[in-house]
């Protein structure tokens, strides 16, 4: 269940000097501005604007800013507009963009490990193989002599790429394939070879 929503912050507040339009009482009337930000699981996303409106000290009246007569009106818009947004709720989209700077690093990181290890291939390495559209298998390396592969091709496949996992578990054709080195580079390089486990 993802808990998301809306909240607001006080970022500003102002006593004026000026009377309340409804009561009459003067240095009573104070004016808010608060932040609104939009939340998941309570950390702020992002910035969705201000709000914010008036209050009597004596009477209590409330007034939203739509309501509010012309002077306290301005009063109000010149305390939004020299109000600043807080910079913590933006974290929500600084932590989404670390992820993404952290993924995309990770995946670089992946794929300069696997093109090394394609070069150099060790009995037991695991390639998960794409097959075509929607279907992965794995292929195993049982031995490596000289410039031949011996690969070991898994007997099931699978629709998705998350489900090779479970493909670790089943049985591999006990016929080996020979390819040389420069077969297995090439199919790296196709794509057709998408990671190789180590």
């Amino acid at each position: 269940m993802i808990i998301y929503g809306w909240r607001t912050t006080p970022i500003g507040h102002e006593d004026l000097g000026s009377k309340c339009p409804h009561c009459g009482t003067m240095l009573s009337v104070q004016v808010f501005v608060f932040q609104k930000y939009a939340h998941i699981f309570w950390i702020p996303a992002f910035p969705i604007g201000k709000t914010g409106g008036s209050n009597c000290s004596h009477c209590k009246q409330t007034l939203k800013p739509k309501e509010m007569p012309q002077d306290l009106k301005l009063s109000y818009d010149g305390l939004r507009s020299r109000s600043k947004t807080p910079f913590w709720t933006f974290s929500g989209l600084t932590i989404f963009a670390l992820l993404v700077g952290w993924g995309i690093f990770a995946a670089r990181q992946s794929a300069a490990a696997n093109a090394k290890m394609i070069l150099a291939p060790q009995a037991g390495d695991i390639y998960e193989v794409k097959q075509g559209p929607g279907s992965y298998t794995l292929y195993k390396v049982s031995r490596v002599e000289g410039d031949s592969v011996y690969i070991l091709h898994n007997m099931f496949e699978s629709n998705k790429r998350s489900g090779l996992s479970a493909l670790l578990g089943k049985e591999f054709d006990p016929e080996p394939e020979v390819l040389a080195k420069s077969e297995l580079k090439e199919l790296f390089d196709k794509g057709t070879i998408d990671d190789i486990r180590r």
